[in-house]
């Protein structure tokens, strides 16, 4: 007998009636999409090519996130650690529970308003380590 993924008891969003909110140079989530299987960690060291590492989401274990400046999360996925700073990670957070992250990349450069900086998701460093990453 095959066990049964447990569905999330989480409803989905409404539609935004912003759809671009949720999508820019840091990344995408999709809102009240189904569930991805895959997400991805674009990284993007200085003065090297893009980076990028995929995991599926049956492979991360656990994510704690601290809710300081800079906000950090810490993703448990396989044999990994990613570690993600920036702002606006709440919404990353809700993202992870809700299978609807599709991607997340460095930005290379701080946001240029305080309005911006306060109301946007934005991503300074994601640094992975363990073992599967020196593979990627």
């Amino acid at each position: 007998m095959s066990l049964k993924p447990k569905k999330s008891q989480i409803l989905p969003e409404p539609p935004s009636d912003k759809p671009g909110k949720w999508s820019g140079p840091w990344g995408r989530i999709h809102s009240g999409a189904p569930s991805f299987d895959v997400v991805r960690f674009c990284q993007r060291p200085d003065r090297l090519p893009e980076q990028t590492h995929s995991y599926p989401y049956r492979v991360i274990s656990s994510w704690h996130w601290t809710d300081r400046f800079p906000q950090e999360l810490k993703i448990e996925a396989s044999a990994d650690l990613i570690t993600v700073k920036g702002r606006g990670l709440d919404r990353v957070v809700e993202a992870l529970e809700r299978g609807t992250l599709e991607i997340l990349c460095e930005v290379p450069y701080e946001p240029s308003t305080p309005e911006d900086y306060q109301s946007q998701i934005w991503i300074s460093a994601i640094t992975i380590e363990g073992k599967s990453a020196q593979d990627h």
